[in-house]
Order: structure tokens, then C-alpha cells, then sequence
């Protein structure tokens, strides 16, 4: 089992307009799990709170590198939107995340756990030890990975011969 989702949270910024936004979790270089709660996100209770452990539901949102999450048949979200948690997670037009509203305690920790299991399988991580924090809404094609097959380096072309001289 994982260890509790809320440890890994760290505050990316606080305002009084904007409420509190939790930096992401990497789960490898494909996968971005986003864990919310403030007054100005879906949560229980809808305030924010010094404690987080004094929430019961939580804003959650999922988004991936290339290619997007809910691409069929290879989109992460195929591996993930049948489980148990999925059920209320959308992808709101104009954006490029599954979200989840008012998502249980128990779920946020599920949806932690599937997801790294998720990216072990694939090969993305080795262990719940490889997540690391990004910045809210960080350009996640910059983050890390292989590159896939057209991030290869490129033979160098010959240098042009020079023309005969006459």
C-alpha cells in the first residue's frame, strides 16, 4: 500500500481570490494526479483548512503527456476509468485533465494507488519512491521521459563537399 496521498502534498501558492493549490505528483513522465481542497475547489468542507486531514472529499484531476489522458485505447484513462473510483471523474470541455468532484478520502488514496500501479506496469516508474512534485499546471511534455522514437538523436549529415575549383 501506499503511503497516505495527503503526505506528498505541498502547497504550490495561497491567495485569498485563488484559495490554496497543491503542487502535482509525477507518477513517471506520463501520468499527473492533482489532489485539491480549498474554498474554491470541489471539497468537504468547502473552506480552506490548515488541516488537511480535516477533509472528507477532495477535488481530483488526472492529465498525462502525449497522448492525452482519455485517448482511446491508449490513453492512460483506458487503464483507469473502470475502477470503483472512476465513476464521477469527466473530462470538462477545454481542458486536458479527467476531474473529479467531491471524490472520498478513501478514493483520493485509491486513485493514488492505481495510478502507480498503472505506471509500473508501463514501465514509467520503479517504485512509489520515483514520484516527485511539479508546479500547478507545469507544460508536462518538458517534465522528463524517454521522448519516444522521434526524441532520438539523429545521425549528423555529411558536411557538403566542396565544390571542384576550375
Amino acid at each position: 500500500m501506499a503511503k497516505d496521498f495527503r503526505e506528498y502534498l505541498v502547497e504550490g501558492y495561497r491567495s485569498d481570490d485563488f484559495g490554496r493549490v497543491f503542487k502535482e505528483l509525477a507518477v513517471g513522465f506520463k501520468l499527473f494526479v492533482s489532489f485539491q481542497a480549498s474554498l474554491v475547489h470541489s471539497c468537504t468542507p468547502e473552506e480552506t483548512l490548515d488541516d488537511i486531514y480535516g477533509y472528507t472529499h477532495w477535488e481530483v484531476s488526472l492529465r498525462s503527456t502525449t497522448p492525452p489522458i482519455d485517448t482511446p485505447g491508449i490513453g492512460p484513462w483506458m487503464y483507469l476509468r473502470d475502477k470503483e473510483w472512476a465513476e464521477p471523474f469527466d473530462r470538462p470541455e477545454f481542458q486536458r485533465a479527467m476531474v473529479g468532484e467531491f471524490i472520498p478520502t478513501e478514493h483520493c488514496q485509491q486513485v493514488l494507488e492505481d495510478c502507480i500501479a498503472y505506471a509500473i506496469e508501463k514501465g514509467h516508474i520503479e517504485s512509489e519512491a520515483d514520484i516527485r512534485t511539479v508546479e500547478p499546471d507545469e507544460e508536462v511534455k518538458k517534465t522528463m521521459g524517454c521522448g519516444g522514437c522521434s526524441g532520438k538523436k539523429k545521425p549528423a549529415k555529411p558536411a557538403a563537399k566542396p565544390a571542384p575549383a576550375e
